[in-house]
């Protein structure tokens, strides 16, 4: 990049830093790295900067690679929630598709400081990161390149069966049996409402015997933090090393799962409206303005393939502002039914911004679609369900679904946990054996027999036991139980009655 684009990038980031201020985001110290296109693309696919090496990553790397020499996807930034806030720019981004991608990230790194979602991140993930892949190239001269890939892959496996609520309740199993067995305890006073607590159960001596002694002492979703602190093989210091960055990784990235659509469409409803600020401003020419709206168009635009969370973000947000401006909400504005009444609906409220600033803080995806999501949004976005239809010559993609509730409780329901299966661990002693035994909580989604086959045996490396898989499978209009086991001969399967 040219030095005149440089000290103009300079002057661009100074300008969006006191317009993002003067419109309320409150964000980081803000760092700028401009990168070219192959140092970007190993980025995206080692997931941070500086990572340990696995073959998934680059496997990866060549899919985005692909990607971008055949103009499918170019990748115009890629931010980080760290403090400074860190984000890398493609040299290959014309100057006033630069000035986009910079506002875009000022209005990231304020959702990723105020999203109470990203609150407790490590924000020293990328040196912790570089770190760690130092230790892991020691581990492999050490102890070998198969061993440590082998546990790696078994720990990416499971990466996302953490429990994403942990650090609300930061607890060993002695406090959690304290506060579930320890029924003999005088409670202290509460005050005059004391009466209204619930008492806590009677139980012999032979029941709380065989209650503490139970583990985990509660269903726990942490399937990967289990094995690490519990795991009968045992594990040694550098595998519960490599396991720990692992999911100390995926407790990193949770949130952006989490978030997807809104940190996406938050950042695109600002992005538009810094740039607008800086065309009246005159520091964008017209020609560069139009650069920015044709860019801008592609980054917004529908695909009836998959989902755009650019587009169905921003479109929700832009909704909700300009509802609670109009106070087209509450029970009274739903039980309207008159079309007239409901369109020249107008309060005067004028809470829209101060609404999405809320929103930002509080929500994450699957309830942000599920309270926000309206009718008109989906209609105005074409956001239906379709199918492509294989023919001998072509393929045709047709609308399958337009009823919008319909819609919206698909969609609801794919981001319910942010598309993780929910597996409980209930017994890490089962048949006083150190079987570890888990619970699908089946919500309507069945698990995919290949993955979960392929996953378990990766279980069972880390357990070195039987493990056991409880879950349920469609049949018709009913479910029936479906139980898988590994052992050292494989992964088999038992299917029970219909319910």
């Amino acid at each position: 990049m040219q030095g005149t684009d440089l000290k103009r990038l300079n002057d661009a980031d100074q300008l969006i830093r006191e317009i993002a201020a003067e419109f309320g985001l409150e964000f980081m110290p803000q760092e700028f790295d401009v990168v070219p296109a192959q140092k970007m693309l190993e980025i995206m696919a080692y997931r941070l900067p500086v990572n340990f090496s696995h073959w998934s990553f680059g496997r990866d790397y060549e899919i985005e690679r692909t990607k971008f020499e055949h103009g499918y996807a170019v990748p115009y930034e890629v931010v980080f929630n760290s403090d400074p806030c860190r984000a890398y720019l493609i040299d290959t981004n014309p100057f006033p598709i630069q000035v986009l991608v910079m506002a875009h990230v000022y209005a990231h790194n304020d959702f990723m400081k105020n999203s109470r979602h990203f609150r407790n991140s490590r924000r020293d993930m990328i040196t912790s990161a570089a770190a760690a892949a130092e230790r892991f190239r020691a581990y492999e001269e050490d102890y070998g390149i198969d061993a440590v890939e082998r546990l790696i892959d078994a720990g990416m496996a499971i990466q996302w069966n953490i429990d994403p609520t942990e650090h609300l309740h930061r607890q060993n199993e002695a406090s959690v049996r304290d506060r579930l067995y320890g029924w003999d305890r005088q409670l202290p006073s509460r005050g005059p409402y004391n009466d209204v607590l619930p008492e806590r159960p009677k139980a012999t001596r032979e029941e709380k015997r065989a209650l503490q002694k139970r583990t985990p002492p509660e269903p726990t979703p942490d399937l990967l933090g289990y094995i690490i602190g519990h795991s009968p093989r045992p594990l040694a210091e550098w595998e519960k090393d490599v396991l720990s960055v692992i999911k100390n990784q995926a407790q990193y990235f949770l949130p952006y799962r989490q978030t997807k659509i809104m940190n996406e469409g938050w950042a695109t409803y600002w992005h538009e409206q810094i740039v607008q600020r800086l065309f009246q401003e005159k520091f964008l020419s017209a020609e560069e303005h139009g650069y920015f709206n044709l860019y801008n168009a592609r980054v917004k635009a529908h695909n009836p393939r998959s989902l755009n969370p650019y587009l169905l973000g921003h479109a929700i947000f832009k909704d909700v502002e300009r509802r609670w401006n109009l106070g087209r909400f509450g029970p009274e504005y739903e039980e309207t039914t008159d079309a007239r009444t409901r369109e020249e609906w107008d309060t005067g409220l004028g809470k829209g911004r101060e609404k999405l600033f809320e929103v930002r803080r509080t929500h994450m995806d699957w309830f942000f679609v599920d309270e926000f999501l309206t009718r008109e949004v989906v209609q105005d976005l074409d956001l239906y369900l379709y199918l492509e239809h294989e023919h001998p010559s072509y393929y045709e993609v047709v609308v399958e679904e337009t009823g919008w509730k319909r819609v919206k409780q698909i969609l609801v329901h794919s981001l319910m946990n942010s598309g993780i299966p929910r597996i409980l661990i209930t017994d890490g002693n089962y048949r006083n054996s150190l079987q570890l035994y888990m619970e699908h909580a089946y919500e309507g989604l069945p698990l995919h027999e290949e993955y979960a086959r392929k996953t378990l045996e990766l279980v069972h490396h880390l357990w070195d036991r039987p493990i056991h898989l409880q879950t349920r499978e469609p049949v018709n209009d009913r479910t029936r139980d479906k139980l898988y086991t590994a052992d050292e001969s494989g992964v088999y399967v038992r299917r029970g009655g219909n319910s």
